[in-house]
This record gives C-alpha cells, structure tokens and sequence, in this order.
C-alpha cells in the first residue's frame, strides 16, 4: 500500500489543501449524516419501516451525495473525478466490481455464520424480515427497491465512504494515519446499520473495512458502487423470495 500524493487543484487557493479544510469537509459531509441516521435507530429501537426505507434512499441518499460533491467542489477545489485516487480503465473495473461481488457474498456468508455463532442477538428484530416480506407481496415494490432505489443508496454510501476517506487521506497521507481513518470509517459504517441487529451490524462493519482497504490498494470508486449495489440487489431479491 503505497502513500499517495494529493495537489490543491486550485493553487491561487493553498488553504484547500491543508490539513483543517479536509477535516472541515469531512466533518461537515458525513457527521451530519451519519450521527442523524443514529440517533435515529437508537431513537426508534432500530425498527425499520417501508416508509422509513424509502425516505433513506429516495431522499436522504441523493441529498448526501449531492453535499458531498457540493463540498468537494467549493471547500475543496476538486472535482467529483479526484474522488478516483489512482486512473484507470471501465474494463479494469468492471472485472473489480465481478471480483469484488464475489469476495463480498463468501466473506458475508462467512462472517455472518461466525458472528451469528459469537454473537447471539439479545433479541429478535423482526423489522427487516417484514420488511422483505412486505416486499415479496408487491413485485412493482420490489422491481423500484432491487433498481434504481437500491443504486441510489449504494452511491451514496460509497461516495460518502470516499469523500470522507480521500479528505482524511489528504490532510494526514501517513500509512498509519490512513489506517485509523480506515477503522473510524468502517465503524461508523457499522453503527448506522444497527437497526439490522448486532450481528448484521458486525458484519456490515467488516464490509465497511473491506471497502476501504479495496479504495485504499487501487483507489477507485466505480468498482465500489457497483459491487455495492449488485450485492445489496441480490440480497433483497434472495430474501424476498425466502420471505414469500
């Protein structure tokens, strides 16, 4: 894993590039979102709901996206392409997103089973399962949640995953540094996704720590979403049908 070296894109304007305007912009891009959607779950005993899913990704996941790039673009002098750390090909990363999809569903699967076996749930959240099920009772319902619904959420979930990383990475480009910006994300990753139960979240944690350390290495985004959302899909699609 090698440091990567970053350049104020607009140099009549050095303070884009320090320390405490990445930081700013971090703060600013995801605290808000990322407490919020806590608060939230801890509020409402991690119940979720259709009305609640759909306001998540209808509403408050191209809101963040669109904060993000605002950010990026006016605190920071970047355009939403710097998010892409390293160039590179659509072929290269298509075969990324096929491999990257593939890692995600063994290393759920897996995780999932040791951490059910570590960690029992203190108690049964039934609010995903109706979910699914409330899913499998109105194909059209599902149709919206497995397209464009569900690759609104994957985005903006990766691109605030990138945005927060890339800002943090800029100001302080140490392996070392990097690395704790890597665990503080996937922990908050997993903590906005409590409403799915203890070891859900666990996992989701782990993912979140995949997710990065893959960004970290090759220093894309494309791949990212995409595995994201194909993986999100095809769990939606499997556990719909399971609950039918």
């Amino acid at each position: 894993m090698s440091s990567e070296t970053y350049e104020p894109v607009d140099l009549t304007k050095p303070w884009r590039g320090r320390a405490w305007t990445q930081l700013l912009a971090a703060v600013l891009g995801v605290l808000p979102l990322y407490s919020g959607l806590i608060i939230l779950q801890l509020r409402s005993e991690r119940q979720i709901t259709m009305q609640g899913f759909t306001l998540y990704l209808a509403v408050i996941s191209p809101l963040s996206i669109v904060v993000a790039l605002l950010l990026l673009r006016f605190l920071c002098g970047e355009k939403p392409g710097d998010l892409n750390l390293r160039p590179g090909k659509l072929s290269t990363d298509l075969l990324a997103v096929l491999v990257l999809s593939v890692a995600t569903i063994i290393a759920s699967v897996t995780s999932t089973y040791i951490l059910g076996e570590l960690l029992p749930e203190a108690s049964s959240n039934t609010s995903v399962a109706d979910l699914f099920a409330e899913l499998a009772g109105s194909p059209g319902q599902l149709l919206l949640f497995a397209g464009p619904l569900l690759l609104l959420g994957a985005t903006s979930e990766e691109v605030t995953r990138v945005f927060l990383l890339s800002r943090l990475w800029k100001g302080w480009p140490t392996i070392p540094a990097k690395l704790v910006s890597i665990v503080v994300s996937a922990s908050l990753f997993g903590l906005i996704h409590l409403y799915q139960g203890t070891v859900s979240a666990s996992w989701t944690a782990i993912y979140g720590l995949m997710m990065a350390l893959t960004y970290l290495r090759f220093g894309r985004a494309l791949p990212l979403i995409l595995a994201h959302y194909l993986t999100n899909a095809l769990q939606v699609i499997v556990f719909a049908l399971v609950a039918r």
